[in-house]
């Protein structure tokens, strides 16, 4: 796989990660040291790069039979400059992760399992002004497409039963204020949490898809102090379980 001489806007956007995938590779080579790991597998079970290529969750710390032809390459890099270069072109050619559901403004949710529980994600797509989503200006917008998924659960899924999130997000009020407020009361701090997602990695870039210097500064200091066994610990803020009935949602927006 060769750059590309003009700048797709997938090149732009890997450009713009470059600190990013940068930061992840870091991590992901400590703790592959510390848990005496390939450093394929930890970027497998402990980054979002599988995800940031397309090839959706890695389930079991199984990748998508696509995986190796990122992860074989990887592994014969000596150093950290050539794992990122070549983590900036593989991701530049490879195709956006498939939503599974319909997409709502920055919100999306997973179908119902077997016991009616959805799962809600967040994303930014509202910061091309350079204000990011959840300004205190956008709430408007953020709680119209909040509603509007709902509506959409209703009619597409009416034996939905509850809504559930975990996100390092439900730590900040400007994303709390858009919810119903027995939704935020539940939240709680799981007992293990996944690092192949957003839900604790999201915390590290700003709305402009920038690594922001104190969380890159904390990580890289925590690292002297990894628990292999806990690596989610190092990271400023902890990913926190929330769920409420839907109801509770149909009733807040009404």
């Amino acid at each position: 796989m060769t750059l590309q001489s003009q700048m797709t806007p997938r090149r732009e956007q890997a450009e713009r990660l470059r600190g990013y995938f940068e930061l992840q590779l870091i991590v992901a080579t400590r703790i592959a040291e510390a848990a005496s790991l390939t450093l394929s597998d930890a970027c497998l079970r402990f980054t979002n790069l599988h995800r940031r290529f397309g090839m959706g969750r890695a389930w079991d710390g199984v990748g998508a039979p696509e995986w190796p032809r990122y992860a074989i390459p990887l592994e014969r890099m000596p150093s950290i400059g050539e794992r990122l270069e070549w983590t900036l072109a593989f991701f530049a050619e490879a195709p956006p992760d498939p939503a599974s559901a319909p997409v709502f403004g920055c919100f999306r949710f997973d179908p119902p399992d077997e016991d009616g529980a959805v799962r809600i994600h967040f994303s930014n797509r509202d910061s091309a002004d350079g204000v990011g989503p959840l300004a205190r200006d956008k709430s408007g917008r953020r709680l119209a497409e909040l509603a509007q998924m709902c509506a959409h659960l209703r009619a597409r899924y009416p034996a939905a039963a509850r809504i559930q999130g975990g996100s390092w997000l439900y730590n900040l009020d400007a994303y709390c204020r858009l919810f119903p407020p027995d939704y935020i009361a539940s939240r709680a701090p799981p007992d293990t949490v996944r690092l192949d997602g957003t839900s604790t990695w999201g915390q590290a870039l700003d709305h402009r898809e920038q690594v922001k210097p104190g969380v890159r500064r904390h990580l890289l200091e925590a690292l002297d102090d990894l628990d292999p066994a806990a690596p989610w610990r190092i990271f400023p803020m902890r990913a926190l379980k929330t769920t409420a009935p839907i109801e509770t949602f149909h009733r807040f927006y009404g």
